[in-house]
């Protein structure tokens, strides 16, 4: 098991050069070999796949030229796919649909959920506010997007809850840079920016513990893992 979950992770690695190098048609599904039966993804626009153009219909990205290469705009900060949509492909998996969008629910969200959202914070709007620096695109954070999947799971898990985590590939971010982002927008001082860094570091620490923590014999899914 350590053995596969080391040859998985350097698939990963790999994939992710892949991304930014042209590489033989016979790596495009390099991913298969590691059997993930669904991918999970928390973020900002960097995998937002249309959940903040379902918050907010007017946004940008919601119209041309985001989509461009996709036919129609889908909420993606591009005119094409995103990271996430390639590591799907590699794993054979079709993209993670996003959380807010119905059809996701429909179909009962098979090969993943898009949790990630455009202009998401690590650190949670209130804790922003305090410091007068305010979200301008959306008030998502990392801990809204981890609450969304705590109930995600809570509603969908099948009797074999703890062996589907098991079997899931989690991507958690990039998150954070937008926290820097509004903090420039609204003249904070360099000394203001250092001052996040520590709170925003604990932030992330905490919540990415709370992403997978399970128990084989697990039949729910709770904050606190599987039980």
């Amino acid at each position: 098991m350590a053995t596969s979950n080391v040859v998985c992770a350097l698939v990963l690695s790999s994939l992710f050069h892949f991304l930014l190098a042209p590489v033989l048609s016979r790596d495009v599904h390099a991913l298969e070999k590691c059997g993930f039966k669904a991918i999970y993804q928390l973020g900002d626009s960097i995998a937002d796949t249309g959940n903040l153009i379902r918050e907010n219909p007017l946004s940008p990205y919601a119209s041309f030229p985001y989509g461009l290469k996709l036919s129609k705009p889908t909420g993606r900060c591009s005119n094409g796919l995103l990271m996430i949509d390639y590591i799907a492909r590699s794993a054979k998996l079709p993209y993670p649909g996003a959380y807010l969008n119905s059809a996701r629910k429909f179909s009962g969200g098979r090969g993943g959920v898009n949790f990630a959202v455009a202009g998401s914070t690590a650190l949670p709007a209130e804790a922003l506010s305090s410091k007068n620096i305010v979200n301008i695109v959306t008030n998502e954070s990392l801990s809204s997007q981890l609450e969304w999947m705590f109930s995600y799971f809570n509603t969908t898990c099948s009797e074999d809850c703890a062996q589907e985590i098991k079997s899931s590939l989690f991507m958690v971010g990039e998150i954070g840079g937008n926290d820097y982002n509004y903090a420039f927008l609204f003249n904070k001082t360099t000394e203001e920016l250092n001052a996040l860094v520590p709170e925003k570091r604990m932030k992330k620490k905490i919540e990415f513990a709370e992403v997978i923590v399970f128990d084989s014999e697990s039949h729910s899914y709770t904050e606190g893992g599987c039980n």
